[in-house]
């Protein structure tokens, strides 16, 4: 049993790892979209834009990378929603149960669905060098790698969070 939770270790600390790129991408999203506002009116009254379109997409794609790259870490806290009416009630290993079920029949055959298939239009993006269509847009394939990235995190974080459940199960009764 070591050997899989040192797995599950590992698959946390990716987690964690991308977690760090997805906190500093809500401060960089805020002061971007800060900037937006303030280039938006400032440039109204001086005559000149001083935001673009590359700067709106900007702040999209910033939200996307906190979003996708933060479901995997905000599945590892447990800060994702839940229904704990009545898991508040429950045993240790009746959680312990339901929890990887869920995983294990919910979580990873959908997250898993998604990365394989969002990986052929990521993959055509980038053969095609897909842009935004609006004037000083940005490139699309960037963001559209983030969906089965983010997916694959969040399967990884899933077959963590299924090793620590079954290790619960495992234990002596509570």
């Amino acid at each position: 049993m070591s050997r899989w939770l040192f797995l599950a270790d590992r698959l946390d600390a990716v987690n964690r790892a991308f977690a760090v790129l997805a906190r500093w991408s809500v401060l960089l999203m805020l002061g971007l979209g800060l900037w937006n506002v303030v280039g938006r009116y400032l440039g109204a009254s001086i005559g000149h834009n001083l935001s673009s379109n590359g700067l709106i997409e900007g702040q999209w794609y910033l939200f996307d990378l906190v979003f996708l790259l933060g479901m995997g870490w905000t599945l590892q806290r447990h800060d994702h929603v839940r229904v704990d009416v009545l898991q508040s009630r429950w045993r240790n290993k009746r959680k312990a149960r339901l929890e990887l079920l869920g995983t294990l029949l919910l979580l990873l055959p959908f997250s898993l669905a998604v990365t394989a298939i969002s990986i052929p239009p990521a993959l055509q993006s980038w053969s095609i060098q897909e842009a935004s269509p609006d004037p000083d847009g940005l490139p699309r394939y960037f963001v559209k790698s983030l969906i089965p990235l983010g997916f694959l995190l969040l399967s990884m974080q899933g077959v963590s969070e299924a090793i620590r459940a079954w290790r619960q199960l495992k234990q002596p009764s509570d």
